[in-house]
């Protein structure tokens, strides 16, 4: 897959990938976070920074569609607000319309679900709960809203929090997501209770729960009636605690696939030897889940392709009409460089992928 004309960008992640369906044929639209030379370098190392929008007509080469923002960006760090939660950097969560997941068409209001941080220093013992030494910047996550109305230029949606932020991270050292609180991924779980008719959104997100020895990487949930005012239930899955995700689980992409009536997660797995890889899990209810295809990984990095070589993660899928399932997903160079990759999969068969994607 290659994505042409993103000028300066060092390093691309974190994909959400829509598909159109028109009159005139199908349109792609990705979002993305990516980092460029104009984040100061103090920033923790990842690929973060700015939000950018691409188009495409097949779903593998992008065009970028400029916005307002620096070097085309659709969304930059907010630098009118000294006060805000994304003064430092951007990623990127997720990207809605107020329409059903699947193939949707275009038009309505685009609502994007993304994360910042400040300047602020943290000293690295207390994000990972070790005796590390020294200190980080900008990990200290919270997620925002923006709105569009085209998907390319947003604007911030200011939450009751001082920063603005929608959701803000745990305060207590008894709060599993005291840390940070990042990627969220937002999905309309319907009518809990059909006599007052009332949507239940549910937002998952990533924190790295540090009560635990060793420190898990764990997904927690927060539920919403209007999809902008959230509260939070706690953490809802760590995955299964052994082999390949040992060392927790985050950046969940979460929906019913085709007819199914349960819930799939592709989500982004740690070994205990800080290896990265794609795990598989379901739910029938959306809060309880299992780790499915026999506790392996669903796709693992390449080490033999270099822009992998190092780990894949950040799953998006996207459903095709011929029952396929195409999953967007992140592989990271050994240097640390992160580019977006292409896997195919049968949706009657989650367990086998292969790879079609190179990255430019």
């Amino acid at each position: 897959m290659t994505i042409e004309g993103v000028e300066g960008v060092t390093s691309v992640g974190t994909p959400v990938v829509h598909r159109y369906i028109r009159d005139e044929g199908e349109e792609w639209a990705m979002w993305f976070s990516a980092r460029d030379g104009g984040i100061d370098e103090k920033i923790v190392k990842l690929s973060t920074g700015r939000i950018y929008k691409a188009v495409s007509k097949d779903g593998m080469t992008w065009k970028p569609e400029e916005g307002v923002g620096e070097n085309g960006a659709s969304l930059d760090p907010n630098t009118d607000e000294w006060w805000g939660f994304d003064t430092a950097h951007l990623g990127l969560g997720d990207v809605r319309l107020g329409q059903p997941d699947k193939v949707m068409t275009m038009g309505g209001v685009y609502t994007m679900y993304y994360f910042g941080g400040t300047f602020a220093e943290q000293p690295i013992s207390d994000l990972t709960g070790t005796d590390a030494e020294g200190s980080v910047t900008g990990m200290d996550f919270r997620v925002g809203v923006a709105l569009s109305q085209n998907g390319v230029n947003w604007s911030r949606l200011e939450g009751e929090h001082p920063t603005g932020c929608a959701l803000d991270h745990g305060k207590s050292q008894d709060d599993f997501d005291r840390n940070f609180l990042a990627w969220p991924f937002v999905v309309n779980h319907g009518s809990v209770d059909n006599r007052d008719g009332k949507s239940i959104y549910r937002l998952y997100y990533s924190s790295l729960d540090t009560r635990s020895s060793p420190p898990r990487y764990t997904l927690g949930l927060a539920t919403s009636e209007d999809s902008f005012k959230w509260t939070k239930l706690g953490p809802c899955f760590m995955g299964s605690g052994a082999g390949f995700d040992e060392g927790g689980v985050k950046r969940a992409f979460v929906r019913k696939l085709g007819e199914d009536s349960h819930y799939t997660m592709f989500y982004e797995a740690k070994s205990a030897k800080g290896e990265h890889s794609i795990g598989l899990a379901t739910s029938t209810d959306g809060v309880s889940w299992s780790v499915s295809n026999d506790g392996e990984p669903v796709l693992s990095h390449d080490p033999d392709d270099a822009s992998e070589a190092k780990a894949v993660g950040a799953p998006y899928a996207v459903e095709m009409d011929d029952g396929s399932l195409r999953m967007y997903y992140v592989g990271t160079a050994a240097d640390g460089a992160c580019s977006i990759k292409v896997a195919t999969a049968d949706t009657k068969d989650l367990s086998k992928w292969s790879k079609v994607g190179t990255s430019a």
